[in-house]
């Protein structure tokens, strides 16, 4: 890995400018291992363009702070019906939760005893996260380790992601961001001169399934990424990483056959590191936050050995498969 690169600052009035700006978080993890090299702090950002029948934070697909019902922690005191003025009622003795009718007014998150309730999204500066995480900067040090920016997609809030990213820069820390590609060329050209490794998703290699799958199409982010590994070889400026990830979901691209072709698809275009990463089954239960079935729920993870199997479709693609 290479180290972190100490760039110029920018001057006083640009660097005020991005401290204030501000965006909408989820969740900040301070103790992240796998979302890049090192520890890392991953700040979750809210929104995504995409709709992944397996999405694993449905949590952050909506821009907007949303509030999440841990059922399990419910006491059924009905204080939350007490205060509510949209969103709770009770049908035949029981509380209901009517979803779409929900404010986000936070009255039954304060009135709750047993925090069953919970505002998901929270509004913070740039300045806010950096300051956060420079005070990690001796483990980020010691471990090579750095911010990461996921989300949701984090290109969805993109001047707040590159006020975080930047201010990062200036303070030496290794940034990483983890997109689905799905953005303007023009963002992403922008943010790749304060980014030093994308984790870039890449779901499917047949246009038709990535639409049935994800609901947009893969065309926009097969070329951001021919770009991307091209602004990479560039031979001035300064040079991202990228590192391709591919979420491994039964049933949807998980076969022999689709490993293989986004392994054909991606080295075509210059791509020379991947991730397959398995599926994980946990999400299913933040489905219930929000009163919804899982799309996916009974399929399970993959074996080591499956894995193994499908890493080697892709290696012989000439990629080198990286541990997820």
């Amino acid at each position: 890995m290479t180290a972190p690169r100490v760039p110029d600052m920018n001057p006083l009035s640009d660097t005020t400018t991005l401290a204030s700006t501000s965006g909408t978080v989820f969740a900040i993890d301070e103790t992240a291992t796998h979302d890049g090299p090192g520890l890392r702090m991953t700040v979750y950002l809210k929104g995504c363009p995409l709709h992944c029948v397996w999405c694993h934070s449905p949590e952050s697909i909506s821009p907007e702070p949303e509030t999440v019902w841990y059922q399990t922690r419910c006491l059924r005191c009905g204080q939350c019906l007490e205060v509510c003025p949209h969103g709770f009622e009770k049908v035949d003795g029981e509380i209901n939760r009517e979803m779409e009718v929900c404010r986000t007014c936070g009255l039954c998150v304060e009135s709750c005893p047993a925090a069953a309730m919970e505002i998901k999204g929270y509004t913070a500066t740039a300045a806010q996260i950096v300051a956060r995480a420079e005070r990690l900067t001796p483990f980020f040090r010691r471990s090579g380790g750095g911010v990461t920016l996921t989300g949701g997609e984090p290109m969805l809030q993109f001047e707040f992601a590159f006020a975080v990213a930047s201010l990062c820069q200036q303070s030496g820390i290794h940034v990483a961001i983890e997109t689905t590609g799905f953005t303007s060329w023009k963002r992403l050209e922008k943010m790749a001169s304060v980014i030093d490794l994308f984790l870039f998703d890449f779901k499917h290699a047949d246009d038709a399934k990535h639409r049935e799958f994800t609901g947009v199409s893969n065309q926009p982010i097969l070329e951001n990424l021919r770009r991307l590994l091209d602004l990479t070889r560039d031979n001035g400026g300064h040079k991202p990483e990228v590192l391709l990830r591919v979420p491994v979901i039964p049933s949807c691209n998980g076969s022999p056959d689709s490993i293989r072709k986004i392994g054909e698809t991606v080295a075509k275009i210059g791509a020379t590191r991947i991730s397959l990463l398995p599926f994980n089954p946990a999400a299913s239960g933040k489905y219930a936050w929000f009163l919804r079935d899982y799309p996916l729920q009974g399929i399970k993870r993959q074996t080591d050995e499956e894995m193994r199997d499908l890493e080697s479709l892709v290696r012989v693609q000439g990629l080198e498969v990286v541990p997820p």
